[in-house]
């Protein structure tokens, strides 16, 4: 085995993509005098190795992927349906970023897109440096848990193609720390697709059977029941991200109209995992009964897995460990959905922004007799009182706090008056406000990535799309929150279904687009609507262009090889 050093500290950055393009970095095996650690200690001491070349990989997830302003969660929210950050007259206008988003008429030139697009690249290539360096050191015959590490890092890598996939559809695929910059191409979507499912299927056997969700050995690390449910969220949008061309017009329509193609397509797509070849819609199903094996159930309570103290959670598959001390994840959310005055009571800080839509509202049936239980759950609305007493509404007018769900709109014209503008919305409230912490940024509520309940949901939907009941896994869902169950549930019920348990999670645009209903107007955007005189026109897409994002313009500008996707 050849001689070889790294350096003992935990190394954040071995490789980093900067506008597409991937530039060598030999900072995992610098000679540092003074950081010298012998081979056999190096690479004999599984601790060590998982430090530098697996622990460093998740470490520079960092708020990627949620968290922040701009990152994979605000771009599948904010886009939807569901949240909106309205234009508050002064406040969130931010140059018509956040109703560009809303309305559908992002360009090239979206920031949060070209955010989103370097930080899921750098993640890739710490991946990259990470497996390419692993092994040099399986080659030379290094021990076996050399192999066990670099699939983990393989399966963490697939993982953060199956963003890019769904986000930008045609993307450069790298698998190597040396590529050379001339050598970067644009690869279909197709593709990518077939590389990612292959990359988890090839993993899945060589991870760990253990916990992900609670702080043993395996805490937020790529598990069997991980990998599972990365294969499952690739097989129930296969015929989406295995569609080269996505803007004919069968990806829009709503439900009715598109549900004919998905159901058809998923029926002819075939998947193999553990040795057997299913199509798409068995796949889900047996991927969800393969993560219940692993010991996954819904938590009795469902507000636990968003609690101060959710690592203990028996639903929540993936988590990204998030705490005030050792785990530092910024984390705007919570700050950014509550009034000031709300959340100076918890000694935070509140910028008063994002809120449910008026769409959102009318699935949870607000304000009816059928109000859905997960109302109370998932927002604050209504008059704000804590230890039961009101608090103010911070205008000088001697009113109470309300949040005023229905009153929401994209902008706010200047005729309108300070209290509706500031109180209008319902907040978020899934997360457990956690004033614990030296930070209102860093909470000690894990962040949720995917959850059981989600994985219930997805087969109940591929058993629809297979024209059989999806009832019992829709109820299993509905009778842990004390909702009414149903009977008969449509494609239609399941989508709203996944929005009353699974709002805020980061997968609405994903949802709405296998659906159909991703480019259809709502409640709340519509050809006419009122908006900012930065923003443009709410797009009527009738072809589905807008279904993946534009490539950043940078990019563009410093690969040559890529091209922009079709419509922008």
């Amino acid at each position: 085995m050849q001689k070889y050093t790294f350096m003992k500290k935990i190394i954040l950055g071995f490789v980093l993509l900067v506008f597409g393009v991937f530039q060598s970095c030999s900072g995992f095996l610098d000679e540092n005098p003074k950081s010298l650690m012998p081979e056999e200690e190096a690479y004999k001491n599984p601790t060590l190795v998982y430090v530098n070349a697996v622990a460093s990989v998740y470490s520079s997830f960092s708020n990627y992927l949620y968290g922040s302003t701009d990152n994979v969660h605000t771009l599948q929210e904010f886009t939807s349906d569901a949240w909106i950050l309205p234009g508050r007259q002064a406040d969130w206008v931010d140059g018509g970023k956040w109703q560009t988003l809303f309305l559908h008429n992002y360009g090239p030139g979206l920031a949060t897109g070209k955010s989103t697009w370097d930080a899921l690249y750098e993640i890739i290539g710490n991946c990259n440096s990470s497996i390419d360096n692993l092994e040099k050191f399986i080659e030379a015959g290094g021990e076996s848990f050399l192999l066990e590490y670099q699939y983990e890092v393989r399966a963490i890598r697939a993982i953060m193609y199956y963003h890019l996939v769904d986000l930008f559809g045609r993307i450069p695929l790298v698998l190597s720390s040396q590529i050379a910059a001339s050598d970067v191409k644009q690869s279909s979507r197709k593709e990518v697709y077939d590389f990612i499912l292959n990359e988890l299927t090839a993993c899945l056997p060589n991870l760990a059977s253990a916990k992900s969700q609670n702080s043993g050995l395996y805490y937020g690390r790529i598990t069997k029941a991980v990998c599972y449910m990365a294969i499952a969220k690739m097989a129930v949008n296969s015929p989406v991200f295995s569609k080269d061309n996505w803007n004919d017009g069968s990806l829009v329509g709503g439900i009715d109209k598109v549900a004919p193609f998905i159901n058809e397509a998923g029926k002819n797509i075939m998947i193999t995992v553990d040795g057997e070849a299913r199509n798409a819609w068995e796949t889900v199903i047996y991927c969800q009964q393969k993560i219940e094996e692993e010991g996954y159930s819904l938590q009795a309570d469902f507000s636990a897995n968003f609690s101060k103290t959710n690592d203990s959670s028996v639903e929540n598959i993936w988590t990204q460990p998030s705490d005030g001390s050792t785990y530092k994840i910024n984390d705007y959310n919570p700050t950014r959905t509550m009034h000031s005055s709300h959340a100076n009571a918890y000694g935070l800080q509140g910028w008063n922004g994002a809120c449910s839509t008026v769409e959102q509202m009318n699935v949870f049936k607000y304000g009816t007799d059928e109000q859905d239980p997960r109302m109370d759950m998932t927002f604050f609305y209504g008059p704000v009182s804590i230890n039961g007493e009101a608090l103010p509404s911070g205008l000088g007018d001697g009113k109470q706090l309300v949040y005023n769900p229905m009153d929401v709109v994209v902008d706010f014209p200047n005729t309108a008056d300070d209290y509706t503008l500031k109180m209008a919305g319902a907040r978020m409230a899934k997360y457990e406000i956690d004033n614990t912490t030296s930070s209102y940024l860093n909470h000690n509520n894990d962040k949720v990535f995917w959850r059981y309940a989600d994985a219930l949901l997805l087969a109940a939907e591929a058993k629809v799309r297979l024209g059989q009941s999806g009832d019992a896994e829709v109820n299993r869902v509905r009778e842990r929150v004390g909702a009414s169950l149903k009977s008969n549930v449509t494609l239609k019920d399941i989508l709203d279904e996944r929005m009353l348990e699974l709002s805020y999670e980061g997968m609405r645009r994903q949802d709405q687009i296998r659906f159909g209903t991703y480019t259809e107007p709502t409640a709340d955007r519509y050809v006419g609507v009122y908006h900012n005189i930065a923003t443009g026109d709410y797009v009527d897409d009738k072809t589905g262009y807008t279904t993946v994002f534009p490539i950043p313009t940078a990019v563009l500008e410093l690969n040559k090889n890529l091209t922009q996707n079709h419509g922008y």
